[in-house]
C-alpha cells in the first residue's frame, strides 16, 4: 500500500527594512516598517512543486503591527523603496523571578518579551505577564508593557 502525502506549506523570508521611518499606529515609535514575505507552495511528498500565491506583510519591527499587502502590490513597493541599513533589533525573553524558590507559584508568569535597539541602545518591554509550556516554548499574553 502506497501513501502519497501532499499538501500546501507558507515559507516566510525576512526581506529587510524599506522606506521612511514613520510612528507606528499601535505602539507610537518610529522605525522604517519590515517587510516579510510569505511564499505560498503546493507540495507533494514535502517536496516544494508549484508555488501559488506569495503575499508581504509590512509591519511595524517592534510590536508586529501591520497590513497584508498582495503579491504584485508588495513587490512593487519593496522595489521601489530604498532598503534601511542603520536598523538592528535583537529580540529576547526576560525571566523576572527566575531565581525564585521552587513551588512559590504554580503558574510562572515571570516571562517579559523585550526588542534591543542595538543602534540607539534603547530596551523595549513588548510583552509581559508571559509563561512558558512543558516544551520551554513562551506563550504570549494579551498583556502589553507598551504605552
Amino acid at each position: 500500500m502506497a501513501v502519497i502525502v501532499w499538501g500546501t506549506h507558507v515559507f516566510n523570508s525576512n526581506k529587510g527594512f524599506h522606506g521612511d521611518k514613520v510612528k507606528c499606529p499601535n505602539c507610537d515609535r518610529v522605525y522604517a516598517p519590515s517587510y516579510v514575505k510569505s511564499a505560498y507552495w503546493f507540495h507533494l511528498e514535502f517536496i516544494p512543486l508549484i508555488p501559488y500565491k506569495s503575499t508581504y506583510f509590512k509591519a511595524c519591527p517592534i510590536c508586529g503591527y501591520g497590513v497584508e499587502l498582495k503579491g504584485k502590490e508588495g513587490k512593487a513597493e519593496v522595489k521601489e523603496l530604498p532598503e534601511v541599513t542603520d536598523q538592528q533589533f535583537e529580540p529576547y525573553v526576560n525571566h523576572i523571578l527566575a531565581n525564585k524558590p521552587k513551588g512559590l507559584l504554580k503558574t510562572d508568569n515571570s516571562f517579559e518579551f523585550h526588542v534591543k535597539d542595538l543602534t540607539s541602545g534603547e530596551d523595549i518591554c513588548v510583552k509581559q505577564n508571559m509563561t512558558k509550556d512543558n516544551k520551554y516554548r513562551v506563550i504570549v499574553t494579551n498583556k502589553s508593557c507598551l504605552t
